[in-house]
């Protein structure tokens, strides 16, 4: 987001780096961990999007990244590297 203030946006990168690293460290004893994960993400950011009184872009942007960060996608090829891979860029300052 444009003009946040840098712990903030830091703070939300942090969480869904967590987020996602939590749900690939179970989903490697449970294989079907991240696809029940991901489907309640989605019930979540669609929950927060549609029936918020509050402005809800932080929490829609955490969701956002977490999936981005487990599914490897991407705007442009649509679809990126996966958060474990090893090439994977976090980007740690938001665009302009």
């Amino acid at each position: 987001m444009i003009g946040e203030p840098d712990g903030l946006h830091q703070s939300k990168l942090a969480a869904a780096i967590l987020a996602a690293c939590i749900v690939q460290t179970l989903n490697e004893s449970d294989p079907t961990f991240e696809p029940r994960f991901s489907a309640r993400l989605r019930r979540e950011y669609e929950k927060y999007r549609n029936n918020s009184d509050a402005d809800p872009v932080h929490v829609l942007e955490v969701i956002h990244w977490t999936r981005e960060l487990l599914k490897g996608w991407n705007p442009v090829p649509e679809q990126g590297k996966r958060f474990a891979n090893e090439e994977f860029e976090v980007v740690t300052q938001p665009s302009v």
